[in-house]
């Protein structure tokens, strides 16, 4: 995402915020104290906060329904309120980054589609199991359709059959709009988001079984094995910028980029055994231990040296961002066995999103941080005083996982705290600022929805209590969900791998759990196939379901 305004204060030092005792949460009685604004950058509702003045969210926080709140804003906003493009009439989040408050016409001068289109498939893929909202796997569906169509380097260049990552906002075709290069120029792409929205590909295979995509993953896949590099304290495995139909390295961008994006998409086509899948190991590996041997690693001179992420702005080696580390902690701490790819993965993970805190953290505010989104040295950083939305929602989203893994209740105290904060940024008629009000570029598309809404359904999933209350959901699953219906007193879901579990939340006790029609045993613990059901201290369960052979589950309750 994007540089935008520059009326930013200088990063605030960063104290160590003192965690506020969980009881104090858990005794929350629905009662609540309207305070003042969050921030004067954030006017759209009085600070909420519980009665040790620490923040809940803004909607109902009683019923644990900020969250959803947010999530049902978001979406419906998405799928019904996103009108035409004029120009183009393809809809404006197809060709335009920005949509404008008033007209709701698109604005700004580039477009970011393959970050964009990616996050939105992450977003989904959390949604969809949560609400059965077939609605958005439609508008999904058509944003990587048109991204096949008119945002895909062409067949017989050095890098062929991969996405975009940028356009001239309102054109219909992808591909110009490069950030340091004259407008007309045509062929720039960022490896980092071959891989990323080459993922998203995959991931939309694995929930519909539609084999384009599977076929626009393996194009990604097979152009990130031919050109890794090993890389080294200068260079990244790939460089952050390249010309398509040459291969040349642009504006000298030897190094940069999420580089985690190629590594995730490739560790899950080795996963599925898909196309080439030594050569993605290959690749795999070669760029897992560069992130090992030098940004993870203190003795090495590009230690934290996240830099090249964003579409808009000229390349600076010397710039930081806190998206590529979230991203990499995101990796290590959703990976089935960490400890397999990285004996320190803790360790590393804690660092990571201390070094984003003590970067670009903004407040705090009643107990919460904002996260900000990159900084270069001696210009001031990007993009707000409040941080932005997405941003702090990921960063929270990644403090709610460690809790899920480590059972640290520091992590947990931040999650809940910067979660509750990323809810003041939505309105309430479904706008959703990036980085609080501002006089021009606020409502974006990957800040405010596809790289906002995903972060609140992955913290649900990692900490079930804050969900809402006397409500059934499927919260997260360790495969794709392909199919959900919610009854009565009933849940049914398919996935498309097994062996997987996943983790609910309902509103009474599951009577009767199946597999494929067999019936699974309760289980103290999940060591093997079965069920396990914790009552919460509100009355409502939340179930952890393991099916080893079986895609398709059932669950009854009282």
């Amino acid at each position: 995402m994007l540089a935008r305004a520059r009326t930013v204060l200088p990063i605030i030092a960063v104290l160590a915020c003192a965690a506020v005792p969980l009881a104090a949460f858990a005794a929350y009685s629905g009662r609540s104290d309207l305070g003042p604004v969050v921030n004067r950058l954030l006017p759209w509702h009085k600070a909420v906060l519980d009665r040790d003045r620490k923040l809940l969210a803004w909607h109902r926080p009683g019923r644990n329904l900020g969250y959803d709140r947010v999530l049902r804003l978001g979406w419906d906003f998405v799928e019904r309120r996103v009108p035409l493009d004029r120009k183009t009439r393809a809809k404006v989040y197809l060709v335009y980054p920005v949509i404008d408050e008033r007209t709701f016409q698109g604005t700004y001068w580039q477009h970011n589609p393959a970050f964009l289109h990616a996050s939105f498939v992450e977003s989904l893929v959390a949604w969809y199991p949560y609400s059965g909202d077939r609605k958005a796997i439609a508008a999904v569906r058509g944003m990587l359709d048109y991204q096949l169509r008119y945002g895909t380097t062409p067949t017989g260049w050095k890098w062929p059959r991969v996405p975009f990552p940028t356009s001239c906002s309102g054109d219909r075709r992808y591909g110009r709009c490069f950030s340091g290069f004259p407008r007309r120029f045509y062929g720039g792409i960022e490896p980092d988001k071959v891989g990323l929205l080459g993922r998203g590909y995959l991931l939309f295979y694995e929930l519909t079984g539609e084999r384009r995509y599977l076929r626009a993953a393996l194009d990604a896949g097979n152009a990130l094995a031919r050109h890794v590099r090993p890389g080294d304290a200068t260079r990244t495995p790939w460089p952050f910028r390249v010309h398509a139909r040459t291969g040349a390295v642009l504006d000298g961008a030897q190094y940069g980029g999420a580089v985690i994006g190629p590594v995730r998409l490739l560790d899950e086509l080795v996963r599925l055994r898909a196309g080439r899948v030594n050569a993605y190991r290959r690749a795999r590996d070669l760029a897992w231990r560069w992130l090992l041997a030098h940004p993870l690693n203190r003795s090495s001179p590009a230690w934290n040296r996240w830099s090249g992420f964003y579409e808009d702005v000229a390349y600076n080696i010397r710039s930081r961002n806190q998206a590529s580390p979230t991203l990499t902690a995101d990796y290590l701490l959703s990976h089935p066995a960490p400890a397999s790819i990285d004996p320190a993965w803790q360790k590393h993970a804690e660092e990571m999103l201390r070094w984003v805190r003590a970067s670009f953290g903004r407040g705090p505010f009643y107990g919460a941080w904002g996260i900000d989104e990159q900084r270069a040295p001696g210009r001031p950083g990007c993009c707000s005083p409040a941080g932005l939305g997405s941003d702090t929602a990921r960063w929270a989203a990644m403090q709610a996982v460690l809790y899920e893994r480590t059972g640290d209740p520091r992590a947990r105290e931040q999650a809940v705290r910067s979660l509750n904060y990323a809810t003041y940024f939505a309105r309430r008629d479904g706008l959703v600022a990036c980085c609080g009000r501002r006089p021009a570029n606020t409502y974006w598309f990957s800040d405010g929805y596809s790289d906002y809404l995903r972060h609140f359904n992955q913290a649900m999933a990692a900490i079930p209590e804050l969900a809402p209350r006397d409500a059934d959901h499927l919260l997260g699953s360790t495969s794709v969900v392909r199919y959900v219906t919610y009854g009565s007193k009933s849940v049914a879901y398919r996935t498309f791998r097994a062996p997987a579990v996943e983790v609910l939340r309902l509103a009474s006790r599951p009577v009767r759990v199946t597999a494929g029609g067999r019936p699974l045993a309760e289980r103290t613990e999940l060591a093997g196939e079965g069920f396990v059901a914790e009552r919460l201290a509100d009355g409502d369960y939340v179930v952890r379901v393991r099916h080893n052979t079986s895609r398709s589950v059932q669950i009854r309750r009282a």
